[in-house]
């Protein structure tokens, strides 16, 4: 019996993490890794096999996938958020609009320390999603090179032909964005999806500080108007291809999101 791995392509900071948590809940779902802070050492084995996995399944009996329950219709879902895979995969992408991105990650003004930690981290992910952008990632401006790097990949991404859905349509309506995603991977609906936070105890803290035990919720879409008016603007010019690729729409004060090919 074979296993599938479908990828979630998506880039740092996209709302993976939320999205992981809903389906991990569905019986048939085995997420590999990146919902629990820290991660168990087998399921960080289990994703540096894939990172550089040629197939699309793996066998239910591999011995890195031991520490799990695998049944007739498991399928694996691998975060594919900062590589560009070298081989053909199945999966879907998750994007986020770049201003709530930069919000979410402290891209605008950091300290020197933390802007120090962000260039070491921009430049691990430039090893793997392109290392010809290395040199850029370790610039002054963190953001330059951080737009620069989810530029390349989203635009990747779109380019793979993954079947997509934006992180701000899927917290408005999260029940059809999960139905979508659980049907294109071959399942059954699940009600567990949709209450998936009562699998953890309130104070129960994920990957990327989330918090766990929370229902999904569209808070955090408009934080980026914190953002001062020339960085948006800024932000704009850097990722407006990437913008338009997945149907967003910046009027110089408020995004709009409109329908476009290839969405789920």
């Amino acid at each position: 019996m074979e296993v599938p791995v479908f990828h979630m392509a998506s880039f740092s900071r996209s709302g993976e993490t939320l999205l992981q948590r809903c389906l991990n809940a569905h019986p048939d779902i085995e997420v590999v890794h990146q919902i629990n802070e820290p991660d168990t050492p087998e399921d960080l084995e289990l994703f540096r096999f894939l990172i550089d996995f040629e197939g699309q399944s793996l066998p239910a009996d591999h011995p890195l996938l031991a520490h799990r329950t695998i049944g007739e219709n498991t399928v694996l879902l691998l975060k594919n958020a900062v590589w560009t895979h070298a081989y053909p995969r199945q999966g879907f992408t998750l994007v986020r609009n770049p201003f709530s991105l930069v919000a979410s990650a402290h891209r605008v003004a950091p300290d020197p320390d933390q802007a120090d930690r962000q260039r070491k981290q921009q430049r691990r992910w430039a090893t793997r999603i392109d290392p010809l952008m290395e040199v850029m990632s370790q610039g002054d401006k963190t953001l330059d090179g951080f737009l620069a790097l989810y530029n390349r990949k989203m635009l990747q991404d779109r380019h793979d032909g993954l079947p997509f859905l934006r992180y701000e349509d899927f917290v408005q309506d999260p029940e059809t964005w999960l139905r979508k995603i659980v049907a294109h991977l071959g399942l059954d609906w699940s009600e567990r999806v949709m209450f998936s936070h009562e699998n953890y105890l309130e104070g129960e803290v994920g990957h990327g500080g989330i918090k766990l035990w929370q229902p999904i919720n569209a808070g955090s879409m408009d934080k980026y108007k914190s953002i001062p008016p020339e960085v948006l603007s800024y932000i704009y010019a850097m990722a407006h291809e990437s913008l338009r690729q997945y149907g967003y729409h910046w009027d110089g004060q408020d995004l709009t999101l409109t329908p476009v090919p290839g969405m789920l």
